[in-house]
């Protein structure tokens, strides 16, 4: 059994507690993004892993209980030493980002354009095939 990150722990109850989630009005919409308590606990966990591996699981565990924005997403990404785990974790939390309309962002986030055209292909071929 996996031991369970006590930062994560921490992270998990903040985003179950009554303020899920601050909303803000940008471009196309109200979309709720997570806490800056939840941001901070969020970076706090991934700054703490020392292996992008590690980092990777640890992101894609975040995303799956939070609320992101893609400007959210894209501080997560710069933490990543390669563009390929920046890659697996983009690509996952697409379907959890509360405002996709903005994922164009995410393009700084990469060392290489190319790796942020190739995931778009991906995650446009993902969801273009359902």
């Amino acid at each position: 059994m996996k031991k369970i990150n006590y930062l994560i722990l921490l992270m998990a109850m903040a985003f179950s507690m009554g303020a899920m989630a601050q909303s803000y009005h940008h471009g196309h919409g109200r979309h709720n993004c997570a806490t800056a308590e939840q941001m901070r606990l969020t970076m706090q966990a991934l700054e703490k892993e020392s292996f992008d591996d590690k980092r990777t699981e640890t992101a894609i565990l975040c995303v799956t209980l939070g609320h992101f924005c893609t400007d959210d997403l894209a501080r997560m990404a710069r933490t990543f030493t390669f563009d390929d785990n920046r890659t697996k974790f983009l690509t996952y939390a697409y379907d959890y980002c509360v405002d996709r309309e903005n994922y164009y962002i995410l393009k700084d986030a990469f060392s290489f354009s190319l790796n942020y055209d190739k995931m778009m292909e991906t995650i446009h071929f993902r969801h273009h095939r359902r």
